[in-house]
């Protein structure tokens, strides 16, 4: 263990753990004569967390008063931090007491939108958040990925498990990325038919039987198309997602980018779209997974597969 992790773990034997869910240093609350005293990191957003989480309760169940608290989360991808907050704006005040808190916690490429809401049970609880979430959700609309523990690979697998149905995945860059999000699921076993990576996209198009000549030349949405359709038709999933990626030559600096073309498929139809993200080959990387499971689920659910995003450049 490092020296500095071996610090984080030296506390005062009568000391009560506070944990950080966010970071590495936990907090700890010691009683020093009459008063509780409690001690955390000097990160922001890990003070902000474990405030709402687990001091503030503490305080009120020490101050006798009869409350519980519930936090809601929202997952979105494609909205940064500062447009949410913009785009939320007055919901707190739709519950003029002041018990309910908006706060965000980015992980790039999702952003988690939480509200911390407190009340004598959970049925006040439950009449407090009603008209916020019912207004988070009508404000974001479909940039809403799941709530609370959901995820984005969880929300597309239920829906192909609805529907009796398979999925192929194709990918170039990701490494295998976008089915690993997928293919480890509980139930997953029962979908996902296959998924392929190559960073050579003759050789990715070999593997699904395409011709050398189809593939030559700039990659286009009709080309991510056209993969999707075949890998479909030759792994005899109903659905295949095509993830293909034509980075930048040079250097990796924050303009670094990569231009990202992706396709849906199956029997009947195929929805497509082209996006190009800068940022480094990381961003790029994560960007393309993020947003090849975010196109899937929006094709599943019957929204559009493009709508443009806060981190897509022209």
């Amino acid at each position: 263990m490092p020296p500095n992790n071996r610090k984080q773990a030296m506390l005062p034997v009568t000391a009560e753990i506070i944990d950080n869910p966010v970071g590495t240093a936990c907090g700890f609350a010691v009683d020093i004569g009459k008063a509780r005293f409690f001690f955390t990191p000097g990160v922001p957003r890990e003070l902000r967390r474990m405030l709402e989480e687990q001091i503030i309760p503490r305080l009120l169940a020490k101050s006798g008063l009869q409350t519980s608290i519930h936090l809601k989360r929202f997952h979105s991808y494609g909205l940064g931090e500062s447009h949410v907050d913009s785009l939320l704006t007055g919901v707190e005040e739709l519950v003029p007491d002041g018990s309910v808190k908006l706060g965000f916690r980015a992980h790039y490429p999702q952003l988690e939108t939480k509200l911390t809401v407190r009340g004598a049970d959970m049925d006040e609880i439950k009449r407090k958040l009603a008209p916020v979430e019912q207004e988070i959700r009508k404000r974001l609309g479909n940039f809403i990925l799941a709530e609370d523990d959901k995820t984005l690979e969880g929300v597309i697998l239920a829906e192909l498990t609805s529907r009796q149905a398979s999925l192929s995945i194709v990918e170039t860059f990701t490494g295998g990325q976008i089915a690993a999000r997928v293919a480890h699921l509980p139930g997953a076993e029962r979908v996902f038919r296959r998924g392929l990576v190559a960073r050579d996209l003759v050789e990715l198009g070999a593997a699904v039987g395409l011709p050398r000549a189809s593939l030559e030349g700039e990659i286009t949405k009709e080309t991510a198309e056209e993969v999707a359709r075949a890998a479909r038709k030759q792994s005899g999933a109903t659905h295949a997602l095509a993830v293909l990626i034509d980075l930048d030559e040079g250097p990796d600096r924050i303009e670094f980018g990569g231009t990202i073309c992706l396709a849906i498929a199956t029997e009947t139809e195929a929805a497509s779209r082209r996006s190009r993200i800068l940022g480094g080959r990381e961003w790029v990387r994560l960007g393309a997974v993020e947003m090849g499971l975010d196109c899937l689920r929006r094709y599943l659910q019957g929204l559009p597969v493009y709508e443009r995003i806060d981190f897509e450049k022209t």
